[in-house]
């Protein structure tokens, strides 16, 4: 029975050999080809050519080579081809067939090349092949819907078969996008993709290499990862993902740029959730690490906790070119008038559009080891935002700043037209000189300064930041000086023309020295006006008020300077007769430039109107009409100063 059996399956395997050879010899391949060809034809309705022989195999596996394959385009564009294929390669399991796990063993592509033109007219040919290939949707019928096996769960029904792909290969891919509308070109050359082994729940290995360019960037991207995906298709891991892009053009911050990306990458199609964990971001030497997660369900939500190293702003904005802006402002000095008046009109103002805050949801936290932007430079910078339907809120921004510590909190709401924001913030202990110099320009403070600055207002053009904002900005110094200035200096001089004693002549810094100071402002209707301004050191007081127009940039504040009790060096006489001075300094004009003027002028009417009866009694004597006379004189005096 066994040699009967043995027989049998000899007798079968030597009929499927034979078939197997017969079917290779009576299959006509040119004629299949020929028919292919004229398929392709019909269901495109393009021109179609396919060069070389079509080699089919049967045995182990069953597939088919096919050479050079061609779609032209219609005689309308450019390029006479639209797809081009130098050479395909597709085969299956013979056996696996019989099975319900179905084994492709090989696809390989070659030379597979996409040309996408579109004509000034608009006409796009992937536009008119797509309208051809797929027709408009048709609404689903009550029997299309009943015909689609739905589980008891009401999930469609799991497919009793399963695919297995062992190889994908892609070589000399390239891809074009010609847009003879505006003039924009992209191209994608040089690409190539390969797969391992793929199967639903194990991981598969795939390396992907292009080369692009367009009017203004080349890139060259290396990636490699691996990539899993389950059974039931819910989710989709990348895991290893190593991405290198190097970027060249004068579109950049910089001429080229290398980019690469780290990390495991989780999607939940069931849910629409990504997930990234271990996140390297490089941007040259800039790094960015952490985690994030978003949810793209309905409206998309996003959920960081990121880390950031140094960061130099300057380097990563626009470089103006100095030539250019000279030759533009020499060629339009010799426009015509009517050119110079358009060109000096004032653009109107309009508001940011805020409206993508509320199209996406997001929370996290950023920690940056330092930001430097121009002179500023902020260390250990912590932040925590969240943004929801609308409205952002800067939770809490903290950093060292020259020695001492900025918090910041802040709301914006982008739901109000126009958006509405208010802005709490203090600095502590932190050393005024650089930050002054810093944003006045040239320095003009020294010393510790406290400030506290709680704004609110109602539009984001700077005219509605100017005009409309209010609030109060409170700020405290300590152990320093005003440059540029030495009040106590001045009012040795008034000293020294008042008593016998002259004036010493030894150098002096151009400052004035205090052991504290306070300036607190009230912002409002354009103007930061001053609440309360003193100074305070061992030889001078000095108070003062007025306003800064931040509408016109001009300042009008008047310091009054007195001398303290330990000035030193000065005889009880005289403190007695100077100690009630007050020395006004005027501090006016424009932010940029400001003037700052000391009235002696009022020293002397003040010194005079103290010591007129003493004046008089000694010039008059017991004139009877010296009343009278002390009277006019003082109103004169009064009208000379």
């Amino acid at each position: 029975m066994k040699k009967v059996l043995l027989g049998i399956g000899a007798f079968i395997a030597i009929i499927i050999v034979v078939g197997i050879v017969a079917v290779k010899f009576l299959v006509n391949e040119e004629l299949i080809k020929d028919n292919l060809i004229e398929q392709a034809k019909q269901f495109t309705q393009q021109d179609v050519a396919i060069e070389g022989d079509l080699n089919l195999t049967f045995y182990p596996q069953i597939g088919f080579e096919l050479g050079k394959i061609t779609l032209f385009n219609k005689h309308a564009y450019a390029d006479s081809k639209q797809i081009d294929v130098n050479n395909v390669q597709v085969a299956v399991e013979l056996m696996s067939l019989f099975t319900k796990t179905i084994v492709v063993t090989n696809v390989e592509v070659d030379g597979f090349t996409v040309n996408i033109e579109t004509l000034a007219d608009g006409r796009n040919n992937m536009d008119e092949l797509l309208a051809t290939l797929v027709p408009a949707e048709k609404p689903l019928s009550n029997e299309d819907i009943q015909a689609i096996k739905v589980t008891p769960e009401g999930e469609i029904a799991q497919s009793e078969y399963k695919f297995v792909v062992k190889g994908v290969n892609i070589s000399n891919a390239q891809l074009s996008l010609n847009n003879r509308q505006d003039g924009t070109y992209h191209k994608l050359s040089d690409s190539s993709l390969t797969v391992g082994e793929f199967a639903f729940d194990k991981p598969v290995d795939i390396k992907l290499a292009a080369n692009y360019r367009s009017n203004e960037l080349t890139a060259k991207l290396n990636t490699s990862l691996t990539l899993t995906v389950d059974e039931l298709f819910n989710e989709i891991k990348l895991t290893q993902l190593d991405n290198k892009l190097t970027l060249t053009g004068s579109m950049l911050p910089r001429p080229e740029m290398n980019i690469s990306l780290q990390g495991d990458v989780t999607y939940d199609i069931a849910y629409k959730t990504v997930k990234v964990a271990g996140l390297k971001l490089a941007v040259d030497e800039l790094i960015i690490t952490g985690d994030l997660s978003a949810d793209v369900f309905a409206k998309p939500s996003l959920e960081y906790n990121l880390a950031m190293n140094t960061l130099v702003v300057d380097d990563w904005l626009p470089k103006t070119d100095a030539t250019n802006t000279n030759d533009a402002v020499k060629g339009s000095s010799k426009g015509t008038g009517s050119a110079k008046k358009a060109a000096a009109k004032p653009v109107a103002e309009v508001e940011p559009d805020l409206s993508a805050l509320s199209s996406v949801d997001q929370k996290g936290t950023l920690t940056i080891t330092k930001i430097k932007q121009g002179d500023y430079v902020l260390d250990n910078i912590k932040l925590q935002s969240e943004l929801k339907d609308g409205v952002l809120q800067l939770t809490k921004l903290s950093s060292d700043l020259y020695e001492g510590k900025l918090m910041v909190k802040a709301l914006l709401d982008s739901n109000k037209k126009p958006a509405t924001f208010n802005l709490n913030s203090t600095l502590e202990k932190v050393q005024s000189e650089q930050l002054v110099t810093i944003a006045a320009g040239k320095k003009m403070l020294t010393g510790l300064v406290d400030v506290d600055v709680r704004l609110s207002g109602k539009g984001l053009t700077m005219t509605k930041l100017k005009s409309v904002t209010k609030g109060t900005i409170n700020t405290s110094f300590t152990d320093g000086a005003v440059l540029g200035m030495n009040v106590a200096q001045e009012v040795r001089k008034a000293i020294a023309m008042f008593s016998s004693k002259s004036e010493t002549t030894a150098d002096e810094a151009e400052q004035t020295d205090f052991s504290a100071m306070v300036a607190n402002f009230k912002l409002g209707s354009g103007k930061l006006t001053s609440t309360k301004i003193d100074l305070a050191s061992p030889a001078i007081k000095v108070d003062g008020k007025g306003y800064a127009d931040l509408m016109r940039e001009k300042l009008d504040f008047t310091f009054n300077g007195s001398v303290a009790e330990n000035i030193g060096g000065q005889s009880s006489s005289t403190m007695e007769e100077v100690r009630d001075l007050r020395l006004p300094i005027d501090v006016k004009g424009s932010f940029a430039a400001p003037s700052i003027k000391v009235d002696f002028g009022s020293i002397t009417k003040q010194l005079a109107e103290k010591e007129k009866d003493k004046l008089v009694d000694k010039y008059l004597g017991s004139d009877e009409k010296k009343d009278e006379l002390k009277g006019k004189f003082f109103k004169e005096l009064n009208r000379l100063f």
